[in-house]
């Protein structure tokens, strides 16, 4: 008797042991990468940003200057970072943490706004550097089984 149960915990445990091992990693952060910005246009791309967050600020958004240089800024959502811009000194990085998405669906929309205007406003604005993200079913998934607590998801309006 002992035996059969030592054999069920160690068919139980390697059973585990296999879910766990091919689990999938969780999504890494989504980067852009365009050609640097003068300093009067980087100035209207933190313009957008701080209006965008200033629209959304009863939602729990708000605008952090990194540097006294303003050459870069964040956005949090709930006091967790959701985009951070920065006109670095060969290019300009957007980056996207991976639950983001999840976090903050609207700031979906102001990447696409900054990509529509690097795009216009740069006579080679192509996209130089996206690394992968998570897949539509996996951030659907994502607000199912709870990923993000109700209480620290910024909510989307129509």
């Amino acid at each position: 008797m002992k035996k059969r149960g030592l054999a069920a915990a160690a068919v139980c445990i390697a059973l585990i042991g296999a879910v766990w091992a091919g689990w999938p990693e969780p999504a890494g952060d989504q980067v852009w990468a365009y050609q640097k910005l003068q300093p009067a246009d980087y100035r209207l791309l933190h313009s957008d940003a701080l209006g965008f967050v200033t629209a959304k600020a009863d939602e729990g958004f708000e605008l952090h200057t990194r540097y006294a240089g303003v050459t870069s800024f964040e956005i949090r959502c709930k006091g967790v970072l959701v985009m951070d811009v920065e006109n670095a000194p060969s290019r300009v990085l957007i980056r996207v943490p991976a639950d983001a998405l999840t976090r903050a669906p609207d700031i979906e929309r102001l990447r696409l706004s900054f990509e529509r205007w690097l795009d216009y406003h740069q006579s080679q604005g192509a996209l130089l550097v996206q690394s992968a993200g998570t897949s539509w079913i996996e951030a659907l998934l994502g607000r199912f089984i709870g990923a993000v607590p109700d209480g620290q998801r910024c909510p989307t309006r129509a």
